[in-house]
This record gives C-alpha cells, sequence and structure tokens, in this order.
C-alpha cells in the first residue's frame, strides 16, 4: 500500500493513510522521523477511496495532526453509513450470496472475514466532502477525476501542467483492480469500471503513480493490458455456460477450483461482474429458481 506525501509552502498534505492494522501507526511514526518534519506540518489528507487499506488510518492522522481529511460524499456515505444493499450480514447480502449458489456455512465464513476486513475502525475521521473539480496539494493544482467501478466515487488526482496522475486503484501496475461486488442483476460494475479506463486513457498522463505497486509511465500499455485481461476472462466464462442454466458458483468451480471463502468471494464478484456485461451485451439472459432463489445464467 503507498501513501503518498505531497510537500507545499503551507504544508504536507498526504494521499491514502493506509490501514489501520498493527505496526502501521509505527511506521508512520518513522516515516516523519526521517523526512525530519512533525504531524502538525500534515495539513490535509485526502481519502481516494473507502477501502480500509486506504481510509482506515485517517482519523488516528487527523488525531495526530490536526489535518482536514477531504472525501467525495458519496463514497463517505457507502463507507461509514451504508445502505442495507451493501452491508456485510444484511439479509440483502445473505440472500445475495445464497442467490450465487454459495452455501449457508461458505456464507458464515466469508461474512466473518469481510465483516473484519471491511470494518473502519475508530476513531473515524472528521471530514470535509470535496466539492470543486479542482484542489491545490503540494503547491501543485490537482483536477479531481472521478472514477467508478472499483467503489462507487473512487477519486483519482491528475496535475495537467506535469501529467502526474495519482491513481489510487484504478489502474496498478501488475495486477488487475478489484471490480466491486454487483448489487443486483441491474447492476453492471466491470461497465462502469471499463468506461472510467477511458477517461484515465484521454487524460494521457505521462507518470502515474497507484496505490499499490511502483510507479509506471505508458498508460496506454497499461490498458491494453487490462482490457485483454476482461476480455480473456469473458471468452472464458462464456465457454463455461450453455444453453442451460448454471450459477455463478458452477463457474467458480470450473475456472477456479476449491477455493478458501475469502477468494470464493473475491471470485463470485468478478464471475458476476463479467457475467453482467456480457448480459447487458445481450449474449446471455439470466433466470432465476422461484424455489431455491439460485440465479441461472444461460446462452441466449
Amino acid at each position: 500500500m503507498n501513501s503518498y506525501l505531497l510537500q507545499g509552502k503551507q504544508g504536507w498534505s498526504v494521499i491514502d493513510p493506509g490501514p489501520n492494522f498493527p505496526g502501521c501507526n509505527e511506521e508512520w511514526e518513522v516515516a516523519i522521523d526521517d523526512l525530519g518534519i512533525q504531524f502538525s506540518d500534515i495539513k490535509q489528507i485526502l481519502v481516494t477511496h473507502g477501502h480500509i487499506d486506504h481510509v482506515g488510518l485517517a482519523g488516528w492522522l487527523q488525531e495526530q495532526s490536526g489535518a482536514e481529511v477531504l472525501m467525495n460524499r458519496d463514497e463517505y456515505n457507502s463507507t461509514f453509513y451504508p445502505e442495507e444493499t451493501e452491508k456485510i450480514g444484511s439479509l440483502f447480502y445473505y440472500n445475495g450470496m445464497a442467490s450465487l449458489g454459495i452455501n449457508a456455512a461458505e456464507i458464515e465464513q466469508i461474512t466473518n472475514i469481510m465483516g473484519y476486513v471491511t470494518a473502519v475502525m475508530e476513531p473515524w475521521p472528521q471530514v470535509r466532502f470535496l466539492q470543486d473539480d479542482s484542489l491545490v496539494m503540494g503547491d501543485r493544482t490537482w483536477e479531481v477525476i472521478l472514477t467508478t467501478g472499483h467503489t462507487n466515487a473512487h477519486v483519482c488526482l491528475f496535475n495537467r501542467e506535469e501529467g502526474l496522475l495519482l491513481s489510487g486503484d484504478q489502474i496498478l501496475p501488475t495486477i488487475s483492480t478489484v471490480i466491486r461486488f454487483p448489487i443486483g442483476v441491474e447492476d453492471n460494475p466491470l461497465r462502469q469500471y471499463l468506461d472510467s479506463l477511458t477517461i484515465l486513457k484521454e487524460l494521457n498522463p505521462t507518470k502515474i503513480m497507484p496505490a499499490h505497486g511502483e510507479p509506471f509511465n505508458d498508460m496506454d500499455a497499461r490498458i491494453e493490458q487490462l482490457l485483454h485481461h476482461h476480455q480473456e476472462r469473458l471468452q472464458q466464462i462464456m465457454d463455461c455456460l450453455s444453453d442451460e442454466p448454471c450459477t455463478v458458483r458452477t463457474i467458480v468451480d470450473q475456472l477456479f477450483g476449491k477455493l478458501d471463502a475469502f477468494n470464493l468471494f473475491l471470485a463470485s464478484g468478478e464471475i458476476s461482474a463479467h457475467l453482467l456485461l456480457l448480459q447487458s451485451q445481450g449474449k446471455l439472459q439470466i433466470s432465476q429458481d422461484s424455489q431455491s432463489v439460485l440465479l441461472g445464467f444461460a446462452l441466449v
């Protein structure tokens, strides 16, 4: 996980303070000492999105520094005050997992794991919502670029003068960004993600600074790799389908074999997102068994 510190005449700004896990506070103390500054020199903390590896330490770092924390309003609400459709462990969540073919014991395991890895531990930050299309951090003006697909309202920052893109998780150098779990058959997060890649490509950045991995320069080549990856996955899923309905779990087992609970959750979300894109393209149809509530996916 990369946290970025931007030095400016009025103080330092932080992009994504990191997770509130054991040892991370100490990492910050070492970093502050290495830089020869005080926590009070930090004046702004921007959170690109609400996953805990990005927002987890925002409240703690705010307490240490007195800095303001900036977030997109929708992202803040879904992180700290999620609706029923987004709550881990809700009835909506349970029924959604069951409709994919995940059994009760697995749902319980997934709920326990996801409840831990998604809960933002206190202290929660006091947040000022981003309202403008740009902001100044580290004596540079950054355009606020709203992207979707990974989360509902993920923020990237772009400095047009130098071609610098702080990309958060929206585009990463070596791994494919996790697509958010769909909340229904009308949802289409993979389409949203691919559309967001087009938005980032049109910026034509010269240097991309991601939240995970090393900075890189060739945006076009990386996007081509990602498009190829998703096209390949779509074809693999199509190869699993026939004119007889099958479940998400059936496809997951066929493509990935036996998985632990956490990776079963991730794989189920990925396959679901790809299936819903295929549905939007008219390549498959979705049915639901009235007795078992299982969703079935079949070729048109």
